[in-house]
């Protein structure tokens, strides 16, 4: 099944074509090992992104400072607030390039994914789409789907893509995994990828991650408490 992409709504939100019809799309039966992997990938996206910034040697001892609000209240999202920004990047999309400016100004949800995948991302996509229409157009985030799969999702079908080379210092800064599973078939196969939400800053940083399972009512309080 393939799901076409474009940017119906925002100033560049980039979703399927339709928007409004997501949360009726049918989804697929899942494959209960690939599930498992995806979620277990994207639960340990978080850790591994901490344990990769974290500072060598030992912390000065400190008193414990209270947490801010936001990180207390957070039921879903796992508080990221990266003080460097996205790095250099340009992707294709139906509206033209890309670039880690093109997030400057506003909170936006970015995931990874591929068109025709079957469960994972038609999920996220539907999430979207509500919180979205829960949020309301002041709050409004934008959202940018990005395609690990651009040998065969193309401008017409996606939301963002490029090649690997130009893709990797992206995924690598966010810690998005995928695995193409094409040993055996080159056109027709399934992604191993990650099925985290990356919660973008107006300044271009990762402010947060949402692993899965998404709770549609925990990500939009989560997204409310955490943006000003």
């Amino acid at each position: 099944m393939r799901h076409g992409f474009a940017a119906p709504h925002g100033n560049w939100t980039l979703l399927p074509a339709g928007a409004s019809s997501l949360l009726e799309m049918p989804l697929m039966k899942s494959r209960l090992v690939q599930s498992l992997l995806l979620a277990g990938l994207s639960f340990a996206v978080a850790g591994a992104y901490l344990v990769w910034r974290a500072p060598r040697g030992p912390a000065p001892a400190e008193a414990p400072a209270e947490a801010p609000a936001a990180q207390r209240q957070t039921a879903a999202a796992t508080l990221i607030n990266d003080k460097e920004p996205l790095p250099p990047f340009r992707l294709n999309s139906p509206r033209g390039e890309l670039t880690e400016q093109s997030l400057k100004g506003r909170w936006t949800f970015m995931f990874f994914g591929y068109t025709q995948c079957p469960d994972v991302c038609p999920g996220a996509l539907s999430l979207m789409t509500e919180v979205a229409r829960r949020t309301g157009p002041q709050a409004r985030p934008g959202v940018l789907f990005v395609s690990v799969d651009p040998q065969r999702d193309t401008l017409e079908l996606l939301g963002a893509t490029a090649a690997d080379a130009q893709l990797a210092p992206l995924l690598k800064h966010l810690g998005v995994f995928f695995r193409r599973n094409d040993e055996k078939d080159k056109h027709n196969y399934t992604v191993d990828h990650t099925a985290a939400l990356f919660l973008i800053d107006p300044e271009g940083r990762l402010k947060a991650v949402f692993s899965p399972p998404h709770d549609v009512g925990s990500v939009v309080s989560d997204y409310m408490a955490i943006t000003p």
